[in-house]
């Protein structure tokens, strides 16, 4: 690994310690690399798996996660946050493998069961959302979930179950502020259609 991230100039975003590990792991320091996955393993898990819904996929992608951040590290020079740039990198290898999974047609997405409990309401639409869907069961949402696409999903992800803000979300996934909003806004607005049918108790199975 190289040293470039000690002599940058754009590293304002990174905090003392972050500079510190930085550093250390730069000039490879195994054992800070190891402090580097002690520290963000279990959450980069729990993004793969609220994207993919299953054990199997997850792991393999964190793993995936943690060797481009090994062979990125070197040249990352704190133009984001250390955060940032980690959740950049799980995010667009959770987008990456699944697209190469769903053309290898090898499974079927199912999603988290607990996405309504943690959704982040934000507006009077979202509101209405969780009245005409609190009686439906968990299979039902995670059927319908599944049904969501691929481009809105990581956005819903990281702001209804992550809690990040819309320009954090803009920042990790390097597209503009408003691409973010309308991605979330219309991912929404498809789950409040595929869950029409059964707002009147249509069907609960």
């Amino acid at each position: 690994m190289g040293t470039s991230f000690e002599h940058s100039k754009s590293n304002e975003y990174v905090g003392t310690q972050e500079r510190l590990l930085l550093e250390r792991i730069q000039n490879g320091d195994k054992k800070a690399f190891a402090d580097l996955v002690s520290e963000y393993e279990k959450p980069i898990y729990r993004i793969c798996y609220r994207f993919f819904g299953n054990e199997e996929d997850s792991l393999d992608t964190v793993q995936e996660v943690f060797i481009k951040i090994y062979r990125y590290i070197g040249k990352f020079e704190g133009k984001s946050s250390l955060k940032t740039w980690i959740y950049r990198i799980a995010a667009n290898t959770c987008i990456t493998a699944f697209e190469k999974k769903k053309k290898e047609k090898e499974g079927f997405f199912k999603v988290f069961s607990d996405w309504f409990n943690s959704f982040y309401q934000t507006s009077p639409e979202d509101q209405v959302i969780e009245r005409e869907t609190s009686f439906l069961n968990v299979k039902t949402v995670t059927e319908k979930l599944s049904d969501l696409p691929e481009i809105y999903r990581m956005p819903v992800i990281l702001k209804d179950i992550e809690g990040f803000s819309m320009d954090k979300i803009s920042e990790i996934l390097e597209i503009p502020l408003g691409t973010v909003k309308s991605r979330i806004n219309r991912g929404r607005a498809i789950l409040h259609d595929l869950l029409r049918p059964y707002y009147k108790g249509e069907s609960y199975e």
